[in-house]
């Protein structure tokens, strides 16, 4: 057997090595071309100036819904409610059209994503309960949160403990039990959602993408939970937070909550992204209260990312960037409905919007 020839079983031995190595990442990015491409080419009207000056001047909800032409959204009904509804339904539609024109390898991350468009309606529910009240209708798309709050319905108070535990909010039950703030209640559903969009098993190439933007989300939550203790003077404990995120470990979160004043915890940002947005911010703070932060946040969440869609281009990071900006559309969208139903002000309804900056 000749030296050539060994040499050429050596180099397609070595050749298809590495044929089987990458092609799995190679199919995967081929799978997200198509649906990359589309999400990219999707715009952005809801969270533009122009567009959302156009729809907060509608004399009317009728004016209003004669204003909203949209491949996305489709706004009907009569009523504020059945109005903001109807937008949470094209919102979750559009999620389960980027979920089916994803790889089948990424689908499990849209359902996820679903039940926290659904924590919100949750969260009335569960409001209801603590203040013992009749329990709201609410509209839900995920199935598990639907079954769980049907449950609830048909329960007695005694039954209640078990149907928790069944659907692990078991922690969530406890807190209504000992009566803890609401804030509280709504931290625990918020965390359960992080955890499950965190476990959801995907291929390794857009696991980096979605890490990096729950860990973002983590740190806006965090941020945003101490600003609102520490402006209505409430106490907040490390139990409270979200664990540690991308930019603030846990052991600046936990100086940050011996601290009183909000202009000192943004000084003490200094190094991390947000510095600036919430030092910019510090004026409109200063007259409007935390939620200027809070909107200067949403802001620079949506500009992070934009930043993990161009670093992860070729695989989920574009689906996340889309899912982000059609939940915050969809955001104002609910604000303007609200705002133009109950006649409040052009400046009123301005500062409850997200716009792109």
């Amino acid at each position: 057997m000749s030296s050539t020839f060994i040499l050429l079983v050596i180099l397609s031995a070595v050749g298809i090595a590495a044929i089987a190595k990458f092609s799995p990442s190679l199919a995967i990015i081929a799978q997200f071309t198509y649906p990359n491409a589309k999400f990219n080419a999707i715009g952005t009207s809801y969270l533009k100036e122009k567009e959302l000056a156009h729809l907060i001047n509608s004399k009317s909800l009728d004016d209003l819904k004669n204003n909203i032409i949209s491949r996305d959204f489709h706004v009907e009904g009569d009523t504020i409610e059945e109005m903001q509804k109807s937008v949470d339904a094209s919102l979750v539609k559009i999620l389960q059209m980027a979920k089916n024109d994803s790889p089948r390898s990424v689908r499990k991350f849209y359902d996820a994503y679903i039940k926290k468009i659904d924590a919100r309606p949750l969260k009335n529910v569960l409001k209801a309960i603590v203040e013992e009240k009749e329990l709201p209708e609410e509209e839900f798309f995920s199935q598990e949160i639907k079954n769980f709050v049907d449950s609830i319905k048909k329960a007695s108070r005694e039954e209640m403990p078990a149907i928790f535990s069944m659907h692990n909010m078991q922690d969530v039950w406890e807190l209504i039990e000992k009566k803890a703030l609401f804030m509280e209640i709504e931290g625990e559903i918020e965390k359960k959602i992080i955890q499950e969009i965190r476990a959801v098993p995907l291929p390794k190439s857009c696991r980096h993408a979605r890490d990096l933007f729950m860990k973002y989300f983590i740190d806006i939550l965090n941020l945003k939970a101490i600003f609102r203790a520490k402006y209505m003077g409430m106490d907040l404990s490390k139990e409270n937070l979200f664990g540690e995120g991308r930019e603030l470990s846990y052991w600046q979160l936990e100086h940050f909550l011996k601290i009183d004043a909000i202009s000192e915890i943004i000084s003490l940002l200094e190094g991390t992204s947000y510095i600036k947005p919430l030092r910019d911010a510090l004026g409109e703070f200063e007259r409007e209260g935390v939620s200027a932060l809070e909107r200067a946040l949403d802001r620079h969440f949506l500009s992070l990312v934009g930043g993990i869609a161009v670093e992860n281009t070729m695989n989920l990071g574009p689906g996340i960037r889309f899912i982000i900006e059609k939940e915050f559309e969809a955001q104002n969208l609910r604000a303007i409905i609200k705002g133009v139903g109950e006649k409040m002000s052009a400046e009123e309804i301005w500062k409850i919007l997200v716009v792109e900056k």
